[in-house]
């Protein structure tokens, strides 16, 4: 069984609350903006800053994160990592749509003009894994992240159109991201 807990203070300090599942809104259970460390058991969890998964987020691998580094008394929403992390899979395309050229990932690429497709993304579909995509070479700058099944068909949606320029794949050993 996979769980995340939070703690209201530090090193596991203070009242907790755990979580087996997804949560869209942390208000709901009266502890938003609360959590200032973390304890994870099973699969990896990603904490993001806004309700709904959305905004900054970090990713936290199994164990204690005694931490929370920019995300502390930050986190709104969680995300249960249920996606099998090997042999990580993701199509990127030129246009949007899935049309024009395109290249098929199949690990972390810190340069994707070594690919010859540096800042010419506007789509993709995850077929394997987790993915963490990044606006700037060797995974640095803003950044979102994508699961297995998502589609995004269009990269104008949320200002990321031909500005991809690096991505991650997470790995099951990846503690925090």
């Amino acid at each position: 069984m996979s769980k995340i807990i939070l703690y209201e203070k530090p090193d596991f300090q203070g009242q907790d609350k755990q979580f087996l599942d997804d949560v869209k809104d942390l208000a709901v259970e009266n502890f938003t903006n609360t959590a200032r460390s973390v304890r994870v058991i099973g699969r990896h969890w990603v904490v993001y800053a806004e309700s709904n998964h959305k905004g900054h987020f970090k990713v936290f691998g199994p164990g204690d994160h005694g931490n929370l580094g920019d995300l502390d008394k930050k986190i709104t929403s969680l995300r249960l990592v249920k996606e099998d992390l090997i042999n990580p899979e993701i199509d990127l395309y030129r246009d949007v749509n899935y049309k024009g050229p395109s290249r098929n990932i199949l690990e972390t690429t810190d340069d994707l003009s070594r690919s010859g497709f540096k800042d010419l993304v506007s789509s993709h579909k995850v077929k394997q894994g987790v993915w963490i995509l990044y606006m700037h070479t060797n995974q640095s700058g803003p950044r979102l992240i994508t699961f297995q099944g998502d589609e995004w068909q269009n990269y104008f949606d949320f200002g990321w159109n031909d500005k991809l320029s690096s991505v991650r794949a997470l790995q099951g050993s990846d503690f925090e991201v």
